[in-house]
């Protein structure tokens, strides 16, 4: 499983040390441990990196979003 450091909460940091990983800008890395599987997955600094079997990216239009509210009189 791979990791990009955000640094969104450690004011403009770039890169960090934890649970034994290295992370150098906002590259991904690999994670190594099961500390670092235990805690960082769920940790707001922190975003999973998937990759794409697809080389070619393929993109998903967006589902239409729900209407809220009370339907109306008819």
């Amino acid at each position: 499983m791979k990791l990009r450091f955000i640094g969104q909460y450690t004011n403009g940091r770039d890169s960090i040390t934890l649970c034994g990983v290295t992370f150098q800008g906002r590259e991904p890395s690999e994670l190594v441990g099961e500390e670092a599987f235990a805690r960082l997955p769920n940790h707001p600094e922190f975003e999973i990196v998937t990759v794409a079997e697809d080389p070619v990216r393929q993109e998903v239009p967006a589902p239409e979003p729900k209407r809220r509210g009370r339907p109306r009189k008819v």
